[in-house]
């Protein structure tokens, strides 16, 4: 399991992207080479003054001092990074300043090196999962976590999931145990849905309670770079939460590489400071950070050390949500790609949807440092950027003190209300008469555990959503009637629409005297806790 090490001080930026001097646009001699360039690769004129007037936008990394230019680049605008980005209709993450008192893991580099496929007539592995609460950006406040483990190793302190990697034909036996231990944080259903996997959905892709576990087998029939995540309702938060992962399928006689990596492209949507994510943001498809292995910029703040002149092979995923992803080597063309199983050579970018891969092989012909990012721009801002270092290269600039601050110790995702029943109050405008209900995440209280029917045997439930995620009320008989961890349906006495946050709703229902249940109705919700038992008296 990665150990922790400190975060970086708030005021620790990561080294500024150089984009014009990476391309060679500093002086009328690099241009005319960036130029010929640009020819080569058949961009036009046009294409490069947009590469120039974005770059302008961006500051500086990944000076070398190779170029050999006297001449001076033109002033950039300041750099824009997470911290300063809104969203477009949505409030701008919180920064580190609002997070105070907010406990959270302390960030460790993520390592990027593939690792090795598992000895053994089977590939076994054990894949678990943590609720934490981390940095996704070294500017912004803490948010809640849900990763997976793989085989022990879990990367702490960021929002990535371990990659499994194994060779086509392998048999693959997957053992999803969701959350191990009190550290583990886990209090709700989760799944695992493997898209290398050929197998019934509803037979294996099934939510699993805290706790308990679910055996996948299968063959890896096709090579290529697929995705894992999380399949439990809502699919959007569970995913824009961090329950994603790579899974590499090496394809039968595949060259030998100087280097091997992988780099997941993810999206990240920040709430409250260390609450859960924002679910709106995600729906309306506003990150705040987007980022390479589970945390912004990380590989600008650590360079990859990579061979120059030898084949380096880069296993990319775009996990999404939403996001297309463009990715690009500055100073480089890619000798090989394989996307999606579609094989490509002399290519400057790879486009990859939500939950496509690929590889790629290149070399790196100069001693230097290569930025690596998404070529749409936008996004690259967010995060979504980094360096390849080669030995002998100067070392990038502006790298930042070493980190600091955060917890050594796994910080489980806190779920649970502290609110008690005399702080429960009903929204204005309830009727009469009406019993306060407050529902968050994962839990339901009511102002009195002991409810008086009305005339007729009726009660009102005035029900508010004061969690961060859509739930969905619902009164049962006592003790609720499953189906597979979530309530039936067709026990249900009565019922709420769907309830965004900070919206109500007074649910009305005859009931005789005896013990009810008021529930979750969103799958795997009430598995997470998400349940209350209230007496009604006549």
């Amino acid at each position: 399991m990665s150990t922790t090490v400190p975060r970086p001080p708030e005021h620790d930026t990561p080294p500024e992207l150089d984009y014009a001097s990476a391309e060679g646009l500093a002086d009328e001699s690099s241009k005319e080479r960036s130029w010929r360039e640009w020819m080569m690769v058949g961009v036009g004129l046009t294409a490069l003054a947009a590469i120039i007037a974005v770059a302008l936008s961006l500051a500086a990394v990944a000076g070398t001092g190779d170029s050999g230019s006297s001449g001076s680049a033109a002033p950039a605008a300041p750099r824009m990074t997470a911290a300063h980005s809104a969203t477009v209709s949505g409030a701008a993450a919180p920064t580190m300043v609002q997070a105070k008192g907010i406990e959270y893991e302390r960030f460790e580099p993520v390592n990027p090196t593939l690792p090795a496929v598992p000895t053994g007539p089977t590939k076994k592995f054990t894949v678990s999962v943590i609720q934490h609460v981390v940095q996704v950006s070294p500017q912004l406040a803490p948010v809640q976590a849900w990763t997976y483990t793989v085989n022990g190793v879990a990367y702490r302190g960021t929002a990535a999931s371990p990659p499994i990697v194994v060779n086509q034909g392998d048999h693959v036996q997957i053992t999803f145990v969701n959350g191990t231990g009190h550290s583990s944080g886990v209090d709700m259903a989760h799944s695992i849905d493997i898209h290398a996997a050929q197998v019934a959905p509803n037979l294996n892709y099934i939510d699993v309670a805290p706790g308990h576990k679910k055996v996948i087998t299968f063959t890896a029939n096709y090579a290529g770079v697929f995705m894992y995540h999380c399949a439990t309702q809502p699919v959007l938060m569970h995913t824009g939460a961090g329950m994603v992962g790579m899974l590499v399928v090496k394809p039968h006689n595949l060259p030998p590489a100087s280097k091997q990596l992988w780099l997941m492209q993810g999206e990240y949507y920040i709430g409250k400071p260390g609450g859960l994510a924002d679910e709106a943001k995600m729906a309306a498809e506003q990150p705040d950070v987007i980022a390479f292995n589970g945390y912004a910029d990380q590989y600008q703040l650590h360079p990859i050390t990579v061979p120059a002149g030898k084949t380096i092979r880069v296993f990319a995923l775009n996990a999404g949500n939403s996001r297309w992803e463009a990715f690009h080597v500055i100073g480089t063309l890619f000798d090989t790609t394989d996307v999606e199983g579609v094989v490509g050579h002399g290519a400057q970018t790879i486009s990859l949807a939500p939950s496509q891969g690929a590889w790629v092989d290149f070399k790196l012909a100069e001693t230097g440092n290569y930025p690596f990012v998404t070529h749409s721009f936008g996004d690259m801002v967010k995060g979504a950027a980094g360096i390849l270092h080669t030995p002998g290269a100067p070392a990038p600039t502006g790298a930042p003190a070493a980190p600091t601050g955060g917890s050594t110790a796994p910080v489980p995702a806190r779920m649970a209300t502290t609110m008690s029943p005399s702080t429960i109050t009903a929204p204005a405008g309830a009727p009469a008469g009406s019993v306060a209900t407050a529902m968050g995440d994962m839990w339901v209280r009511t102002a009195t555990s002991t409810i008086k029917a009305g005339a007729g045997g009726k009660v009102t439930l005035a029900v508010t959503n004061n969690g961060q995620m859509e739930h969905w009320f619902a009164i049962m008989r006592a003790p609720a009637k499953l189906s597979g961890g979530t309530p039936v349906a067709s026990a249900v006495l009565a019922k709420s629409e769907p309830l965004p946050p900070g919206q109500s709703a007074d649910v009305t229902a005859k009931l005789a005297p005896g013990r009810y249940e008021l529930v979750c109705l969103v799958p795997g919700h009430y598995m997470a806790g998400q349940h209350e038992t209230i007496t009604v008296t006549g």
